[in-house]
């Protein structure tokens, strides 16, 4: 029987294939595509912040640890995250997009996502990969 943080690596790598080829032509992307690649980013990242959350349930024994930001806190404490300035900027930035919407910080926030989040998320699935 596959362990839960294996299969959902699994959507995690696929979601995370799909924001690489989505931002493939950034900044060229016209509006309705950087939308589109802001929404892949937020599905990437909550399956990231939960798969590392399995991760550490199964393999760590951290049961009592939910939630995003102490996902990530534990994550980065264990040396899971390499960065763990840039993945907390990350989550506030994941939700800045979710609750409001402001086109002007979107589109600061989508440069963000392609020169930083996007290798930050890279390095998470080599990790996680090399781990299973």
């Amino acid at each position: 029987m596959a362990k839960r943080w294996v299969e959902r690596h699994e959507s995690f790598q696929r979601a995370l294939g799909q924001l690489t080829t989505g931002l493939a032509a950034y900044p060229e992307l016209n509006e309705l595509e950087k939308d589109g690649a802001i929404l892949r980013f937020e599905f990437t990242f909550e399956l990231a912040w939960k798969t590392l959350h399995d991760y550490l349930a199964q393999e760590a024994g951290y049961a009592d640890v939910k939630g995003p930001r102490v996902v990530i806190k534990q994550a980065i404490q264990d040396g899971l995250l390499v960065d763990g300035h840039a993945w907390l900027q990350m989550l506030a930035d994941r939700n800045e997009l979710t609750h409001s919407y402001d086109e002007g910080k979107s589109r600061s926030i989508l440069t963000t996502i392609s020169s930083t989040y996007v290798s930050l998320l890279t390095d998470l699935d080599k990790w996680l990969t090399s781990n299973v």
